[in-house]
């Protein structure tokens, strides 16, 4: 028996709840995190594609066509689908630097949960906006409000951007903003200047270390999952990118690390991913 859409979503880490039908994108929970939207659905209830954005992975499904049925309409050629996302990647683009220029430099309530209080950020409308860069182009932006909840803006170009902080020879890859705020003043106390680069999500770590062949990588302790063989997803993508890589010796990451028992345990922690660098050298 053919699995329907749920099925097939769900086999890849998604969380749907009530089912939109309407062929328009939806955000959805993950297995992982069921109180965050960090997946994503489309489907008119004849197909349909889901993505889990922590993971990487993607799905489409096809209803079968039952004997004496209209066939449905045909999907879109791969140059019209490609032409659909040009075009929302573009307005994207333009809706991320519009905000950005229209942002302000504030204190925000993520930053102060997160171990940086007076630490000011670009915020616009309440929501923390951080640029999603390819080079020196603003591509596409996350945006983080009071509780935590992270949205890129739909359609914008994610894969193989970033957010960089700070300049060096050193370059750490890691996740999330507050990780790499995290190590960043771990690596400042240190007196090592450093650039550390924030990919938004562990597949797309590996994605940025395919130009960064230089950097170190902090992943996120994640729980396992089974389609990565019992790996985390933050562990699984960072072994993919080939590079020196580490974690935190608990479930969470960096900035947890930070929080939970303080900066020289981070610290501790790089000094030791920089010390098996060297003797591999």
């Amino acid at each position: 028996m053919q699995p329907d859409f749920r099925e097939v979503a769900t086999s890849i880490g998604c969380r749907l709840g009530a089912i939109i039908d309407d062929d328009k994108i939806h955000r959805c929970a993950t297995e992982l995190h069921p109180k965050k939207r960090n997946a994503s659905y489309r489907t008119d209830g004849r197909r349909g594609w889901a993505k889990n954005w922590e993971t990487g992975e993607t799905v489409t499904w096809h209803e079968a066509r039952s004997e004496g049925r209209a066939a449905s309409a045909p999907m879109p050629s791969l140059d019209n689908r490609r032409a659909e996302e040009a075009a929302l990647a573009k307005w994207a683009a333009e809706v991320a630097r519009r905000r950005i220029a229209e942002a302000k430099m504030e204190p925000h309530p993520y930053l102060g949960r997160k171990g940086f209080p007076k630490l000011l950020g670009l915020v616009h409308e309440s929501l923390l906006l951080i640029p999603a860069r390819v080079g020196a182009e603003v591509v596409s932006l996350q945006q983080i409000d009071a509780d935590g909840d992270k949205k890129n803006l739909p359609g914008g170009r994610m894969s193989g951007a970033s957010f960089s902080m700070g300049a060096g020879r050193l370059e750490i890859l890691c996740e999330g903003y507050a990780t790499g705020l995290s190590i960043k003043a771990a690596l400042a106390g240190l007196c090592l200047p450093s650039r550390v680069t924030c990919c938004f999500s562990a597949s797309n770590v590996a994605e940025v270390a395919k130009s960064r062949r230089h950097a170190l990588v902090v992943a996120d302790h994640d729980n396992p999952v089974a389609q990565f063989d019992g790996l985390g997803t933050g562990e699984f993508y960072a072994r993919r990118t080939g590079l020196p890589w580490t974690m935190a010796p608990d479930l969470g990451d960096a900035n947890d690390l930070h929080l939970s028992a303080g900066l020289p345990a981070l610290q501790n922690l790089l000094l030791r991913l920089m010390e098996r660098r060297r003797r591999a050298a």
